[in-house]
């Protein structure tokens, strides 16, 4: 494929991009995946000398093959481990609240009582009715134990 030919072949898509991805969504969900997956087939029958005189019903034919042929197995979803997902979804989310517990070593007791209380799902009203401290004072509490992890997270990153 020349230089000339790849030029004039680009040229047409950018010019026809919006159309293309029109025609697209008729045939697949992710049409602008179809169309880019599309765009590389023709790029490889052009390299491989092949001559193409209608472009326009020559990529839309080879969308539609494309979505049934090569394209669509990409998008097959039953090989994939959904419970796996989501229970590496709840160990980040536990690593994320181990990290935040050890660095509210920084805190005062009560500070950091109250965010552990928080991070382990109390509500301030909950806490406030069980201890009877205003929930003024735990959202102050919260704002002032954020307010010195950010502190400390700033201090640490800029000493790596």
């Amino acid at each position: 494929m020349s230089c000339e030919a790849r030029k004039a072949f680009d040229d047409w898509f950018s010019e026809n991009y919006d159309e293309l991805v029109e025609y697209a969504r008729n045939l697949h969900r992710d049409n602008r995946d179809l169309v880019h997956h599309t765009y590389l087939r023709v790029i490889r029958a052009l390299k491989s000398g092949s001559v193409i005189k209608n472009m326009p019903s020559y990529f839309n034919r080879a969308m539609f093959i494309a979505r049934t042929d090569d394209f669509h197995p990409l998008y097959f979803r039953g090989d994939y481990p959904t419970k796996e997902i989501a229970v590496q979804s709840l160990l980040q989310d536990k690593i994320r609240e181990e990290e935040a517990l050890i660095l509210a070593n920084h805190l005062a007791w009560f500070d950091r009582t109250v965010l552990q209380l928080y991070l382990d799902g109390w509500s301030m009203a909950e806490i406030s009715r069980e201890s009877g401290i205003s929930v003024d004072v735990f959202y102050k509490s919260i704002q002032k134990s954020k307010e010195k992890l950010r502190h400390v997270i700033r201090f640490r990153t800029k000493k790596v």
